[in-house]
């Protein structure tokens, strides 16, 4: 009985194992410093986090394995109670621990206005932005040079 215990719990860690394997690394640069976009910034974080697709790094190098990364650029701005958010999306690629090539699709620049009773609903909105551009198969394909 042991042994069948042991097998099983092996298996189940086997598997958890492959479903993060799965995920793809996101690496997320943003200037987001008020308030309310800081806010925002953390519940686009959070949906990250929250995904089966995606996992947040914290560095383009992916913590030294050199795979490919997507990479989100943000940058916020605040006025009054309204927020701008302008983000792009791209890859990476590390070939050392200082030599990272960094690609942007130009066309997935995007301008977003959140309220400030809303920061968290404009997050979860920003991520289903990020997640519909990357599953869109007829996105340009991004070189690495």
């Amino acid at each position: 009985m042991r042994h069948l215990i042991f097998i099983f719990s092996l298996t189940v860690a086997a598997v958890a194992a492959s479903g993060a394997d799965g995920a793809k690394p996101v690496f997320v640069k943003a200037k987001c410093v008020d308030k309310v976009s800081s806010s925002a910034l953390s519940s686009f974080r959070e949906a990250l986090g929250a995904s089966e697709r995606y996992r947040l790094v914290s560095s383009l190098d992916d913590a030294g394995r050199m795979d490919v990364v997507l990479s989100v650029q943000m940058s916020c701005t605040q006025r009054d109670n309204v927020v701008a958010v302008a983000s792009v999306y791209g890859i990476a690629k590390c070939f050392g621990p200082r030599n990272c090539h960094v690609a942007f699709d130009v066309t997935s620049l995007r301008a977003d206005f959140c309220d400030s009773s809303a920061a968290p609903e404009c997050g979860r909105a920003l991520f289903k932005a990020f997640d519909d551009y990357m599953n869109n198969p007829n996105r340009p394909p991004l070189q690495l040079d």
